[in-house]
């Protein structure tokens, strides 16, 4: 089922607003109409619904990619890419990195019961 999202007040607020939802890859927006009411307020009107799967996944190529080296204390080096990686200073020397990370060779839950089946 659809939704409908009705934004009016001043042009640049409604704009900026209106954007950043647009802007969400998850759903899909059509029926888009856009009216002036006066010279610095405008109303926007359209109609959203949720994308199918495999539509709103972002293809590879469209992705941040980062290595993440870390070094133990005896020398060892491991190595993580990560996708739309982040790196947050908390203080205090702590390092807070998170991202997506994906094992293609990892198997699955439901894989291992049939493979033992």
């Amino acid at each position: 089922m659809a939704l409908r999202l009705m934004v009016e007040g001043c042009r640049e607020k409604v704009k900026e607003f209106v954007d950043s939802v647009q802007s969400i890859p998850q759903w899909r927006f059509y029926n888009v109409s856009r009216m002036t009411l006066g010279r610095e307020e405008m109303r926007f009107d359209c109609y959203f619904d949720k994308k199918p799967e495999r539509e709103s996944e972002s293809k590879l190529t469209e992705r941040s990619i980062s290595k993440l080296m870390i070094t133990s204390e005896k020398g060892v080096t491991m190595e993580i890419v990560l996708l739309d990686a982040e790196v947050i200073q908390m203080g205090n020397g702590i390092t807070y990195v998170h991202g997506k990370n994906y094992d293609p060779f990892s198997v699955g839950k439901s894989e291992c019961k049939k493979k033992d089946q």
